[in-house]
């Protein structure tokens, strides 16, 4: 088997240490495929030694393991298909692979080789929509952590500046506000400086695990905090005797201290038995240690949002309303609960083998994984009604205070042109008209026409400065009709 695969794979005693056990063994991508290769060998050769012998009628092709993939016994004059294997990045697992029986009783042969010959073109032939798809993706979860962190910034803007807001619910919003933020930051730091730089994961640097250390850490974080919202819902919801008397301190240490624990212990493990570069890979079951946490945690989120939907369906049912009224609102609770909590990893875990499915399915996840910070930051800040409530009432006093500035601004202005007019009027009046009572007359109706401008400061909003004389002449004009020659005069 290890002469057979080295022809393979000619470097393979080249990368694993074999011999000398104080030598930790550093794990690289062809070594992870080489180890593949021989367990999926060593497995086909223990099936056919297992199985019985062909007992059909008629012509046949042995069982026989082509390099890559094990076939069973086929009857002559048969094409047997199979999925292809997972070894290579380029491999679409989903596809299928063939291989011909003749009706001789021989595996197909290849007519340039004349060697026994596997069809596996259909394994990666959509390659080039592969990666596409690939790029595609890529940058929707660079989009996608991006709306996050800036949604989530404002949502804690939001929730810092409003003190009316301050409570023990909207202090746990923070926290996993905050535990989104820096799963994002992280997530777009590993998408780009490591994902797309392959020098860089040759090179193997310590702050490139360093940096796989803290998403691991960060991705627990992120579900513990909402496993914490979840206990709090539960207790708020279902125990609300105890609402009033919960303990802050039990959530911070079980949001940001627990994870700690199997970040820590996965780091350690992942160093000392599964080192590759930049810890990469996930052809190892050393994720299981970050993993299994957070899938307990969610499917105890998924008990919780079962007996609360429970709890709010039974207290709906208690009102006495429509029946439709009642269901929708369960539905509208649970639509709410299902992106704060995570349940969509429980509700759709598998990939389904169909490659259209397939690509339907990866858009959604990356869609419930990626966007999950604006989701969640839509839902909790921008669509709550106390948050609303505070930021219209911010809106309404800002109007106010603008619209009181704007009326000061033009009683300032109206004070000096009512100056203004009380040292020009009498110089006019003066020239044109030698009747001093009409005089005093006129003057005092201008004063009072001033005045009256003065409190109706609308007339200065609508109007110039250069318009306001023709508006006080036309007022003047029409009081002083009597006047024998004064509208003249006044113009």
């Amino acid at each position: 088997v290890r002469f057979k695969l080295s022809r393979m794979v000619p470097s393979l005693s080249s990368t694993v240490n074999y011999t000398d056990p104080t030598v930790e063994p550093v794990v690289t991508e062809n070594s992870v495929i080489r180890q593949k290769i021989i367990d999926s060998q060593f497995k086909c050769y223990e099936r056919m030694n297992r199985a019985p012998p062909y007992k059909k009628k008629g012509l046949f092709c042995n069982r026989t393991w082509d390099g890559w993939l094990c076939w069973d016994d086929t009857p002559a004059g048969r094409l047997t298909a199979q999925n292809c294997p997972d070894y290579f990045p380029d491999f679409d697992p989903t596809e299928r692979a063939s291989k011909y029986c003749d009706e001789t009783g021989n595996w197909f042969r290849h007519p340039e080789s004349n060697r026994t010959w596997s069809n596996y073109t259909l394994c990666n032939s959509f390659t080039s929509e592969k990666l596409k798809m690939a790029f595609i993706l890529y940058y929707m979860a660079i989009v996608g952590h991006a709306l996050s962190i800036t949604s989530l910034l404002i949502s804690l803007a939001i929730f810092f500046y409003f003190k009316s807001l301050s409570c023990q619910r909207i202090t746990l919003h923070k926290n996993l506000f905050f535990s989104y933020v820096l799963n994002s930051v992280f997530t777009i730091a590993h998408l780009i400086a490591v994902v797309p730089n392959p020098s860089l994961v040759k090179k193997d640097p310590v702050s490139c695990k360093v940096l796989q250390f803290f998403h691991q850490y960060m991705l627990g974080c992120n579900y513990f905090w909402m496993l914490c919202e979840g206990i709090y819902l539960h207790t708020l919801i279902v125990v609300a005797v105890f609402a009033e008397e919960q303990r802050l301190h039990w959530y911070y240490l079980l949001g940001w201290g627990f994870p700690l624990v199997p970040a820590s212990i996965h780091a350690v493990a992942r160093a000392r038995y599964f080192n590759d570069n930049c810890w990469m890979s996930v052809d190892t079951h050393l994720l299981y240690i970050v993993h299994g946490p957070v899938m307990a945690a969610l499917l105890v989120n998924f008990f919780f949002l079962l007996n609360i939907v429970r709890v709010l369906v039974t207290k709906l049912r208690d009102t006495h309303r429509a029946e439709s009224n009642m269901y929708m609102k369960a539905v509208r609770a649970t639509l709410i609960l299902v992106p704060l909590l995570g349940i969509q990893f429980v509700i759709i875990p598998w990939r389904p083998e169909n490659r259209l499915a397939g690509e339907i399915y990866d858009y959604i996840m990356h869609i419930l994984m990626h966007y999950q910070g604006l989701l969640v930051a839509t839902i909790f800040c921008f669509f709550n009604g106390e948050v609303q409530g505070a930021l219209k009432r911010q809106w309404t006093q800002y109007k106010t205070q603008w619209g009181q500035r704007r009326r000061d601004h033009c009683s300032m202005r109206s004070t000096s042109y009512t100056a203004t007019s009380i040292t020009e009027v009498p110089v006019y009046l003066y020239h044109h008209d030698s009747n001093n009572e009409q005089l005093n007359g006129r003057y005092i109706e201008d004063s009072e026409l001033v005045g009256w401008i003065w409190g109706n400061p609308s007339l200065c909003q609508r109007a110039r400065p250069g318009e306001r004389t023709h508006h006080i002449q036309t007022a003047s004009a029409s009081d002083s009709s009597g006047t024998e020659g004064s509208d003249a005069d006044w113009e």
